[in-house]
């Protein structure tokens, strides 16, 4: 989109005027109280009233912390956010079997995703966000509020452990917005977003003119708020005991998970600057995003808790409360858990009786290697067509749910006739797969979803796992100074290799050794974040920063049963998408360049 002033006509200028009036002079002079107070409703009781003013409200710790407390609904609570789908719903990695959802649409309808229908749309609720963190920094960190009037000590202990929060939120907020918005714009230049560092003052012009900071003082601002927080008084862990036995204390103990620790800052370092050191960007060096893993890796270690297991991954990782996989977390539901996401995504029929909503696609499916560490394309793999499941990568039956797998008890049949395909009780169109395959991953082993034995789980979402840092070290290390250098302590190669290993690869793994040039590193470490990072909202994001195709063919397979145990499996082409080269770049929303004449849109959009 150009901007309104290339084209406009006499119609034009007076909606921006009107725009302009009324959105700025009445909106934007409600961000002081209303936007930012009437949004933490379910935070502050008593709500503010004609008898209670501003001053009032501000005076009073508990509503001055509920403003941060608020923000923390930025730390999404669940994968499959998007219209309840998951994000690799847009990708190659998978389809919605829900057809008329936004991911589907996004994917198969040429123009669908516009500056105005933008499925990953978070704009508004982010700045709302950031205005109620930015108060909060204004008035509840100055000292002159006392959360703990009869222990300074503990007071103080306190409000730099909420610095630490609040800078950490702001740094996330930045760049979860840098991610979907930061791009080359209609001039040619690399721009990220408005940064919003203050409150805005509405008797200020130019707090009402906002203009976008270019990618790299983007990047700037977000490093330097996770210095400050690290600074901070954040623990390394939220832990009940301390080296001595002694109580922590309510402030820093476990009861207090879900909250950044300065890991989880170090972790959030690490991201952005792979981010900015990609082609897509170029702003940082790898050499830097190197750094900031490796620094993440001196204090979680350069070995990955061994977490998964083929007989129970559920209560071993994807259900486990006590998983040290997690650098930061937030839990999906109250404390008797939930089943959306199983309700959502397990098999249709008798027994399991889900909505079959994510589809593997079998692009995802070959690229699990096999459990001797080769691709299926490479000769000494040992790959069957016939028996494609046979000898894969064990993480691949932590992911899928394929044909003749046994799921809760139950053989999964999702060959032409079989029980969890269209046709058998309970299955329709609507509900079963288009690709020949459900989602494993993330499903509890535990829940279930028959009337009158309903049973919930709890469920954790990981803002930050152990692994990304392995995976984000290896790529930086990797581009910096080729598959071996050992400047950082260890070797894109090593860590490589501890993702395989924890994986269950075999453990001589001849195919990473048979690797020596950064161009087959490169590629292996793609797949590798690919197959351990997918439903986790990363790959969206990985192909568009790494230039990658966007429009790879989404392919399923056909399987129908001999009769004998054996099956024929006939692949099949399903859609490919119609993403356009720029993209890479998401767009800025429509009505915000409505709104002022200053922000540039990232060209093509």
């Amino acid at each position: 989109m150009q901007k309104l002033n290339r084209h406009e006509n006499s119609s034009h200028v007076s909606a921006r005027v009107f725009i302009k009036k009324y959105k700025m002079r009445n909106i934007l002079l409600a961000l002081g109280v209303l936007l930012m107070l009437s949004s933490c409703d379910d935070y502050f009781e008593p709500k503010l009233t004609n008898e209670r003013t501003e001053d009032q409200f501000f005076a009073n710790p508990n509503y001055v912390r509920g403003l941060i407390t608020y923000a923390y609904r930025a730390i999404p609570a669940s994968y499959n956010t998007y219209g309840g789908d998951f994000l690799d719903n847009a990708t190659d990695n998978a389809l919605s079997n829900n057809l008329t959802g936004i991911m589907n649409k996004m994917v198969e309808i040429d123009g669908y995703w516009t500056a105005v229908s933008n499925p990953i749309n978070n704009w508004q609720s982010r700045y709302d966000d950031l205005k109620n963190i930015n108060k909060f920094i204004e008035v509840g960190l100055d000292g002159t509020l006392l959360y703990y009037k009869s222990n300074l000590e503990r007071d103080e202990a306190y409000r730099q452990r909420l610095k630490g929060e609040a800078y950490f939120l702001r740094a996330f907020i930045h760049f979860d917005l840098l991610r979907r918005y930061g791009g080359v714009d209609e001039n040619g230049e690399l721009m990220g977003i408005p940064l919003m560092t203050a409150s805005l003052d509405i008797n200020n012009p130019d707090d009402l003119s906002l203009t976008r900071n270019t990618y790299k003082e983007c990047v700037d601002l977000i490093i330097e708020d996770l210095d400050i927080a690290l600074s901070a008084n954040l623990p390394e862990e939220y832990r009940d005991k301390d080296d001595l036995g002694q109580d922590i204390g309510e402030d820093f103990n476990t009861t207090n998970l879900g909250r950044p620790t300065t890991v989880a800052c170090q972790a959030l370092k690490s991201r952005v600057l792979l981010y900015a050191a990609s082609p897509s960007f170029g702003t940082s060096t790898y050499t830097e995003a190197a750094q900031a893993a490796s620094e993440v890796l001196d204090v979680i270690g350069n070995t990955l808790p061994n977490i998964y297991n083929v007989n129970n991954i559920s209560a071993s990782f994807y259900n486990n409360d006590q998983n040290d996989e997690l650098i930061m977390r937030r839990v999906t539901g109250n404390q008797n858990g939930e089943n959306g996401l199983e309700r959502s995504n397990f098999p249709p029929g008798v027994g399991l009786i889900g909505d079959g909503k994510c589809n593997p696609s079998q692009n995802l499916v070959d690229a699990f290697p096999m459990a001797n560490g080769y691709p299926i394309t490479d000769a000494a793999s040992g790959y069957d067509e016939n028996n494609m499941y046979q000898n894969r990568d064990p993480r691949f039956e932590m992911t899928v749910i394929y044909n003749n797998q046994t799921f809760k008890g139950q053989t999964v049949e999702t060959f032409e006739g079989g029980n969890n395909m269209v046709g058998a009780a309970g299955v329709t169109v609507e509900n079963s797969t288009r690709t020949g395959y459900y989602l494993r991953k993330w499903m509890s082993s535990k829940a279930n979803l028959v009337d009158g034995n309903n049973v919930n789980d709890t469920h954790y979402n990981a803002l930050f796992r152990k692994v990304e840092i392995f995976l984000n070290f290896a790529e930086a290390a990797n581009e910096a100074n080729g598959p071996d250098d050992t400047t950082f302590g260890i070797s894109a190669r090593n860590a490589i290799a501890e993702v395989r290993r924890r994986a269950g690869i075999d453990a001589a793994d001849p195919y990473l050794a048979s690797i020596t040039t950064k161009e087959a590193m490169r590629d292996l470490i793609k797949n590798e974040r690919r197959i351990e990072l997918c439903f986790e909202g990363h790959r969206f994001f990985d192909l568009r920063r790494w230039n990658d195709n966007l429009n790879q063919t989404i392919t399923g397979v056909t399987i129908t049963n001999n009769g004998d145990g054996t099956f024929n499996y006939t692949r099949k082409d399903i859609v490919t998408p119609s993403y356009k080269d720029y993209m890479d770049y998401g767009p800025l929303p429509f009505n915000e360049l409505l709104k002022t004449e200053n922000i540039t849109q990232n060209q093509g959009w």
